[in-house]
């Protein structure tokens, strides 16, 4: 089932547009319908130049609010650094910290070695206050023979300069295991009072997100709101510009089989954009005339509105349940992708290379047909099957 669509804001022109309804071509109207004309068309200028007001100041708060999301997203690139460089910090406190316990260990162990060496020490000074007190004869008298005698002598005092040296050795190795105790003391204290400053920082940068996240949501918010106010009057010019259309288009016929038998080919090209069809599109615009088309060949009437710019017409087809393909066909509508709107045309003829088509406002408002190469149009809808 092909489905019809809903007229939503008027459809745009293929290539210009404009937002109001312009001067009004010399129709055969009473005058109730002209003064009801002028008095729409008053109204309908009026509207635009306040949904141009409104839309401009959308433009100015969408700028804002994406002036914010970009410095709200280099902050959150600020803190993303903030942190790595903490996470680095800590490992590295974390090391200097091992490496500090292991110092207070290895200082441990020293005092102890200087602890057990200094007990014997204090063992062989007692040995040696011992044997001071016998005489030399008496000592010598006592060992077993002389030799045994000059042995205790020797190893009593090798044993004394050997431990002096070791303690004095250890006493050493605590003094730089001291001095290691200090620096290793100052570079934690120097690393912790980096992390307390990029936790700082980071702080700093986390309020300065969330104020400039928030001030970014204003702007949306207002931005929403002029919004709002702007699709309103949108929809009440609709709504005037469909009134003075249906005055309009009770005084249109089919117009001249030369060009396309297009109804409004007599307000064009002088007349272009100036009301909308009944099909919900400016006049004397390419898919205003492929619309026309349509309709007299395959009695459908498109009310795609909105949406009805050349570019959007293959999606809208698609979504309507029609086929779109890249092969031409007599009697599809071509769509070619180019420019801010694209454009739409009436294939008359085809060989599967090349087509010939007829259109509107190719060149300004006018009617023209053209045989071109079948890629010069990307799209090809078929409303017939």
């Amino acid at each position: 089932m092909k489905l019809r669509r809903p007229i939503g804001i008027i459809a745009l022109a293929c290539l210009t547009i404009f937002a109001t309804i312009l001067t009004i071509p010399s129709v055969a109207l009473t005058d109730a319908e002209q003064q009801r004309l002028d008095e729409l068309n008053a109204q309908s200028h009026e509207l635009g130049e306040r949904i141009n007001e409104l839309q401009g100041q959308v433009d100015d708060l969408n700028a804002k609010a994406a002036e914010l999301a970009a410095q709200a997203k280099t902050i959150e690139n600020q803190i993303a650094v903030l942190q790595n460089q903490q996470a680095k910090l800590k490992a590295e406190i974390e090391l200097e910290q091992a490496e500090y316990e292991q110092i207070l260990e290895d200082i441990k162990v020293v005092e102890k070695r200087i602890a057990e060496n200094s007990e014997t020490i204090g063992y062989v000074i007692a040995q040696y206050y011992y044997n001071d007190s016998i005489s030399t004869i008496e000592r010598l008298a006592s060992s077993e023979n002389f030799s045994s005698f000059v042995d205790e002598e020797v190893r009593l005092s090798s044993v004394s300069d050997t431990l002096a040296a070791i303690v004095e050795e250890n006493k050493n190795l605590k003094r730089e295991l001291e001095i290691k105790k200090k620096n290793a003391e100052m570079i934690l204290a120097d690393l912790e009072e980096q992390k307390a400053e990029l936790a700082a920082t980071e702080k700093q940068q986390a309020e300065l997100l969330a104020q400039t996240r928030s001030s970014q949501t204003e702007y949306v918010n207002k931005k929403n709101e002029v919004d709002a106010q702007r699709k309103a009057l949108q929809n009440e010019q609709y709504r005037i510009n469909q009134e003075a259309a249906r005055i309009l288009n009770a005084h249109i016929t089919s117009g001249d089989p030369n060009k396309g038998g297009y109804p409004y080919a007599k307000y064009c090209p002088g007349g272009i954009d100036s009301f909308v069809d009944r099909w919900g599109m400016y006049v004397c615009e390419c898919v205003s005339y492929t619309a026309w088309k349509v309709e007299q060949n395959y009695g459908i009437t498109l009310r795609w509105g909105g949406r009805g710019n050349a570019k959007q017409w293959p999606a809208n087809a698609r979504a309507a349940g029609y086929r779109v393909s890249n092969v031409p066909k007599v009697g599809s509508v071509a769509i070619r992708q180019a420019g801010r709107y694209g454009h739409a045309a009436w294939v008359e003829w085809t060989d599967g290379t090349t087509v010939k088509v007829s259109q509107y406002n190719w060149t300004r408002g006018e009617f023209s047909v053209m045989t071109v190469h079948k890629s010069m149009f990307e799209d090809y809808i078929y409303f017939g099957g």
